[in-house]
C-alpha cells in the first residue's frame, strides 16, 4: 500500500495546493467578510456610517453611501444603502419583515457561505411589498406553517443583504431611505456568546492568500461549519496531504508555490469572467457557477456576493481598446451613443476601482457616473461621453470620472438588465499622458 509520505512529491503538492486554493477561496473570503462585519470580539462597537456591520444575528444599517473609507469588502457600490445581517442558522430560524417600498428599487439577497446566492427577492419578484421572509437551514425543522416566503439554505452562516436605491444628491431622499431601513424587522436567535479562535480573528486576508499554513487554518474553520456532503472527497484528501507536507521545507515551498499559482489563476479569470467584448468581461451566468470553481473564485475575488444575472449584470473592464491595461498614466473616454445607453429597467452605474477593488479617493468625491448623476453633458447628437483620467479634463463641460494614478478597473452595474446580450462600448485612449513631473501633457 502506498503511504501518505510516498504520495507527497513536490509537483503533486503544488498542483493540489493551487486547486485547493481555487476551491476554498470563496469560502475563506466570505468568512473573512463575515468576521470583519460582525466583529466577534467587540460586536457592539460603533461602526462608521458607511458600514452596515452589526453583531452576528443582528441587522446593521449603512447610513451613508460607500466611499474610500469602506475597506471591508470588495467593489462596493455607490448606488444603494445596505442593511446587512450575517446569520448563524445553527442557532435557529429567522424572520424578516419589510415595509412598502413604493416604486423605489430594493432587493433582498440571501448569500451562502461559498459566496453563491440562495435567493434574491424584491421589486423584480414581488413589487413594492414583499411578504414576511423566513430563513432557515434546510436540515433544520420544517419552516413555520404560516411562512409566506421561505428560504432554505445549505450553509450554517448566511448573509442577508438588503439594497435600497438612494439619491446621494438629495438629503431628503437619504432620510427617506433611513426611514425605510428603520422599519425593517429581523427576529430570531440572539448573538451567541462563543467566539471564533483567536488566530482566525487576528489573521489578515493577505496571509490567507499567500501563506499555506494560514490558508489551511482558515479553511479548516470553514470545513468545520460545512456539511460533509458539501465538501468533495478530493478536498479533504488534498487538505490532509498538504497539511502533512508543511512539516518538510521543500514540500512547504511547493505548497506555497501552488497557493500563489492558484491566486494567479483566479486573478487571470477576473479578466475572463465570461464573454469578452470591447475589452469588457461579461459574466452572463451571474451566480450560476455550477461546477466552475474558478469562475466562483474569480467572482468572489473581484465582486463578491453579486446578484443573479436576472437581477443585475456586472461587466468588468481592465483593458482599453488596444488591449493595454487601464492605468492612470493615460487618459481615456467611453462614449455611449444616442440610443445605446445601458438598457435597464432599474438603474445603471459606471464605477472606477483600484486594481484590488477599492474606491478611489479623489478631489471631487466622485466614484461613479450613473443614470442619476446630475449635470451630465450630452452631445448634440444625444451621445454621452465620460472622461476617465487622473487630472481634471481641460474640455469645458467634460463628464469627468477620476481614476487612480496606477492600475484600475471599471465596473458597470446593470440592474434589471433589459437586454442581457448588450455590449458596452470600448474604453478608448485619448492620447494624454503624464510626464515624469506628474504634469499632464498631450
Amino acid at each position: 500500500m502506498t503511504s501518505r509520505k510516498q504520495r507527497l512529491d513536490p509537483e503533486d503538492i503544488a498542483r493540489r495546493s493551487a486547486k485547493l486554493h481555487i476551491w476554498g477561496f470563496p469560502y475563506v473570503f466570505a468568512q473573512r467578510l463575515r468576521l470583519r462585519f460582525t466583529l466577534p470580539l467587540t460586536p457592539d462597537a460603533p461602526r462608521p456610517d458607511t458600514s452596515a456591520g452589526a453583531a452576528l444575528n443582528r441587522l446593521g444599517h449603512q447610513r451613508r453611501l460607500s466611499d474610500p473609507t469602506l475597506t471591508s469588502g470588495v467593489a462596493p457600490n455607490v448606488d444603494t444603502l445596505y442593511s446587512l445581517a450575517f446569520l448563524d442558522l445553527a442557532a435557529g430560524t429567522f424572520r424578516l419583515r419589510l415595509p412598502d417600498f413604493g416604486d423605489r428599487y430594493y432587493s433582498i439577497q440571501i448569500g451562502e457561505a461559498d459566496s453563491s446566492t440562495a435567493a434574491t427577492l424584491g421589486q423584480r419578484t414581488h413589487g413594492p411589498r414583499i411578504p414576511e421572509i423566513v430563513v432557515h437551514h434546510r436540515r433544520s425543522a420544517a419552516a413555520p406553517a404560516d411562512a409566506a416566503t421561505t428560504i432554505a439554505c445549505r450553509s450554517r452562516f448566511v448573509m442577508v443583504a438588503i439594497r435600497i436605491l438612494a439619491d446621494p444628491g438629495r438629503a431628503d431622499d437619504l432620510r427617506a431611505v433611513h426611514d425605510l431601513q428603520d422599519r425593517i424587522e429581523l427576529s430570531g436567535p440572539g448573538t451567541p456568546a462563543d467566539t471564533p479562535p483567536e488566530p482566525l480573528l487576528e489573521r489578515e486576508r493577505q496571509a490567507e492568500t499567500r501563506d499555506t499554513a494560514a490558508f489551511l487554518d482558515s479553511l479548516s474553520s470553514v470545513l468545520a461549519d460545512t456539511e460533509p456532503a458539501e465538501v468533495p472527497e478530493w478536498v479533504r484528501e488534498a487538505f490532509g496531504d498538504i497539511h502533512a507536507a508543511l512539516g518538510e521545507p521543500e514540500l512547504r515551498r511547493s505548497a506555497d508555490h501552488g497557493l500563489a499559482e492558484g491566486l494567479r489563476a483566479i486573478e487571470q479569470r477576473v479578466t475572463e469572467l465570461g464573454r469578452t467584448v470591447n475589452g469588457w468581461s461579461i459574466n452572463d451566468r451571474g451566480t450560476d457557477f455550477g461546477g466552475d470553481h474558478l469562475l466562483r473564485a474569480a467572482v468572489a475575488y473581484s465582486q463578491i456576493y453579486i446578484n443573479p444575472a436576472e437581477e443585475a449584470l456586472y461587466p468588468v473592464c481592465e483593458r482599453d481598446d488596444r488591449g493595454m491595461p487601464l492605468t492612470g498614466t493615460r487618459c481615456y473616454t467611453v462614449r455611449f451613443e444616442h440610443g445605446n445607453r445601458p438598457p435597464v429597467d432599474q438603474f445603471w452605474s459606471l464605477t472606477v476601482y483600484h486594481a484590488k477593488g477599492l474606491l478611489y479617493d479623489n478631489a471631487i468625491d466622485r466614484y461613479a457616473i450613473t443614470d442619476r448623476t446630475p449635470g451630465l453633458h450630452t452631445g448634440t447628437d444625444g451621445s454621452l461621453t465620460i472622461h476617465l483620467q487622473t487630472q481634471r479634463p481641460t474640455q469645458p463641460g467634460a463628464n469627468w470620472l477620476p481614476c487612480p494614478p496606477g492600475r484600475f478597473r471599471l465596473m458597470l452595474r446593470l440592474y434589471g438588465p433589459r437586454n442581457p446580450r448588450w455590449n458596452p462600448p470600448p474604453i478608448r485612449t485619448t492620447g494624454c499622458a503624464k510626464d515624469r513631473t506628474g504634469a499632464t501633457r498631450r
